[in-house]
């Protein structure tokens, strides 16, 4: 049965076809999409594409020359690849049940009733009388607050968000838009987000070139909203640009207006951090709030609160706070983290404000991506809460001027805001008072207000604003969600052909391996190592790369390349012992670390590796040496304990093995210890004691079962009876502890 989620996926796979040159494979998928429709116009175009190809491929395959030939080949991709469009469309009227599309048929209706049904020219369009109240300079054009003005708006916007194909009523439309001065910056922003959302609704070439006019745009908050929507279309539709050259021409004319290459990593960047998102917010809720929140008590009893009297409360701030956190050290870093991320862009408050998504406000789609301004009339109801304990006009202008707050998230803030008693107005009043003193001054020592931060704010809160429409919006299943799925915008074809700047690509890189992102990391250093082969960082980070992935075999493969060129130096030689480890080759893991303690030989890990090494190899004897050395040199490092405990044991020596058991259980013993000590204690004929402690590993820890102890016990067997314990017993013992732990 056809649904929406069959129809976009054979017609995701149909460009696909189309884009692999599998023509006939994607003709086959679209014939199956055009019997779905039922349009005979659908049948016919279909037919004649068939034709088309039949006719190319049978001239090709005969020997006939055709100056032509691959001129016609991409106008039949292209051809395709629009029917497909125009079928897709049909059949998603038919099935979806989206509001979307009786919106636009809502649309269609009033424009009929114009007697103008075919809109050709501007002067077709419904509302031309209101808009020329504005874009004509002998008329004076109302107040941006004025009702009419505002539903004007809205006609342009779903005029430019529902139409299909933009011909040259909505060419002329978005010009007017560009040109006339009479249009306020945020009518306009809100308009780049009519013709982005258009366009990711229904493919047309014309829209994608608006997009590009409205880069042009002098105010920032225009051009930098248009740059971004630009990026994700060029990102969503990369696979069928090479059949649009008119396209790539623009924008290579773009590289002279703008600084491309600057912007395209700037947005890229932004639209990776989205990635992260959902994580960040988890860990904020779930690691940071809970962390502060187990300070209340503390700063209770620091500050003696039940002393406080009223009048006290005026004080400045204690001096005390900073000693709190300083004994928080985990938690101060975490502050720190967060305002570094804060800081750079990323989405900190994603998960703080969907919960405010709820005002009547959001219900209205245009909302959702509208910018923050003073003017906006549906702040009205806040302007008219002013009191001596709260200034709306401070508050709100305070809050546009914020960068790290988006768009949406500003309104859900001050929407809540009314909703306050007094009191706490005026508290949060204050707070925002003292919060937008310091960022000032943050941003001012920082020397960061200037033009590119500027635009790189609005690219943040953008970005920011369209993944909660996408995300949280009622209107978000009748979209596809451009931040789903894998964000390689440098593998794009279009990246490709605009960034011949190495530096770019390897920031990304940079990006990618800070973040933890290594598999995207790695496939842009790999591609940077064909280039500089011999470059030892990006063949380190590469083997690094790997490593953090699992894939153990890879990196040592380009840790020894390392060696081959003689710059193998004390950390590739630890990740690859490492790695060696990890491959459970500890022979040739041993050999790393007994190279890296000769020029190292006062680094106690490597001596401690040496020990492991042997260990895992049953050289308990030679373990020992080592461990015995780390704590003759450390004596405070309790780490040694437990090995030389075990390897006393597994060489006999009970008695010494004792004596480090019992140090063992001085610090904080685990399931392990109680299961080891009890094989000490059964090879030493205390069956009791062994019991005991075999019983304790199941009863004081929760985590550990008798599953658990099982895997020990077979795992340990051979050690055991070569330690004298009878291999019957080893199944006796295990049934005796099940009955005990019934």
């Amino acid at each position: 049965m056809i649904n929406v989620k069959k129809i976009n996926s054979q017609y995701n796979q149909l460009c696909s076809l189309i884009h692999s040159r599998k023509i006939k494979d994607a003709l086959d998928i679209l014939n199956q999409l055009i019997s779905e429709a039922g349009f005979s116009d659908f049948f016919v175009q279909q037919e004649h594409l068939e034709s088309t190809y039949e006719q190319m491929l049978k001239y090709t395959l005969e020997g006939v020359h055709d100056p032509e030939r691959d001129k016609i080949y991409m106008k039949l991709q292209k051809s395709i690849v629009e029917l497909a469009d125009k079928v897709r469309f049909v059949l998603l009227k038919k099935y979806s049940g989206w509001l979307t599309l009786s919106l636009q048929e809502e649309l269609e209706k009033r424009q009929k009733l114009t007697g103008k049904g075919v809109i050709e020219s501007l002067d077709d369009l419904a509302f031309r009388s209101e808009l020329d109240e504005i874009i004509n300079e002998d008329k004076t054009s109302p107040r941006t607050d004025d009702l009419k003005r505002r539903e004007l708006i809205m006609e342009i916007f779903k005029h430019l968000w529902l139409t299909n194909e933009y011909g040259e009523a909505e060419n002329s439309l978005v010009n007017s838009l560009i040109t006339c001065r009479d249009f306020a910056w945020y009518e306009q922003a809100q308009q780049v987000s009519a013709v982005l959302l258009s366009a990711l609704r229904y493919f047309d070439e014309q829209k994608i070139q608006r997009m590009i006019d409205l880069t042009a745009v002098e105010d920032q908050q225009v051009s930098g909203r248009a740059l971004v929507g630009l990026v994700i279309l060029l990102h969503t539709y990369d696979q069928r640009l090479y059949l649009y050259p008119s396209l790539l021409s623009r924008l290579e004319l773009l590289k002279d207006q703008v600084d491309l290459d600057r912007v395209l990593e700037q947005i890229v960047l932004q639209l990776i951090r989205t990635e992260d998102t959902l994580e960040l917010g988890k860990k904020l809720h779930e690691d940071l709030i809970p962390e502060i929140s187990k300070l209340k008590p503390k700063l209770e009893d620091k500050l003696k609160m039940e002393d406080l009297k009223e009048e006290d409360l005026a004080e400045d701030k204690n001096p005390d706070w900073e000693s709190v956190f300083k004994e928080s050290d985990e938690l101060y870093k975490k502050v720190d983290e967060f305002m570094k991320l804060q800081m750079e862009g990323a989405d900190v408050y994603m998960t703080t404000f969907a919960r405010l998504k709820s005002f009547p406000f959001f219900n209205e789609l245009t909302n959702w991506l509208v910018p923050f301004y003073e003017e906006n009339p549906d702040l009205k109801e806040i302007y008219n809460q002013e009191s001596d304990s709260f200034n709306p006009e401070l508050f709100i202008a305070g809050l546009r001027k914020m960068p790290f707050l988006c768009n949406s998230d500003k309104y859900s803030f001050i929407l809540n805001v009314k909703f306050l008693p007094d009191a706490q107005k005026q508290m949060l009043t204050s707070a925002f008072s003292m919060e937008m003193e310091g960022l000032s001054q943050m941003i001012s020592d920082e020397e960061l207000m200037n033009e590119q931060f500027a635009r790189r704010v609005v690219f943040v809160q953008y970005i920011q604003d369209l993944y909660r429409f996408f995300k949280l919006s009622p209107f978000r299943n009748e979209f596809e969600d451009v931040f789903r799925g894998k964000l390689d915008i440098y593998n794009s074809w279009f990246f490709g052909k605009l960034i011949q700047d190495n530096g770019i690509y390897r920031n990304i890189a940079e990006f990618y391996f800070e973040k933890g992102h290594y598999a995207e990391a790695l496939d842009i250093f790999r591609m940077q190592l064909k280039k500089d082969p011999v470059n030892v960082e990006l063949i380190e980070k590469v083997g690094y790369c790997h490593q953090q992935m699992g894939q153990y075999e890879q990196a040592v493969a380009y840790y020894r390349q390392l060696d081959l060129h003689g710059t193998s130096g004390a950390w590739a030689m630890k990740n690859l012992g490492y790695c060696y480890r990890k491959m459970e080759d500890y022979e040739a893991a041993l050999g790393i670390y007994i190279q890296l303690a000769g020029q190292q030989p006062e680094d106690i890990k490597n001596e401690s590796m040496i020990g492991f090494c042997h260990l895992k190899m049953e050289h308990y004897d030679d373990a020992l040496k080592h461990y015995y050395k780390i704590e003759y040199l450390k004596p405070e490092n309790t780490s040694v304990i437990r090995p030389i405990a075990w390897c006393c044991f597994a060489t006999g020596a009970f008695e010494k093995s004792e004596k480090y058991y019992q140090k063992v259980f001085g610090l904080e013993p685990d399931y392990y210890d109680y299961v080891n000590y009890g094989h000490l204690k059964w090879a030493t004929g205390d069956r009791k004691a062994a019991i005991e402690n075999y019983l304790l590993s199941i009863s004081e820890f929760r985590k550990f079962t008798f599953k658990d102890l099982q895997k020990i016990m077979d795992e340990d067997a051979s050690i055991l009876v070569e330690r004298g314990i009878e291999k019957e017993e080893l199944s006796l013992m295990m049934d005796y502890l099940r009955y005990k732990l019934r």
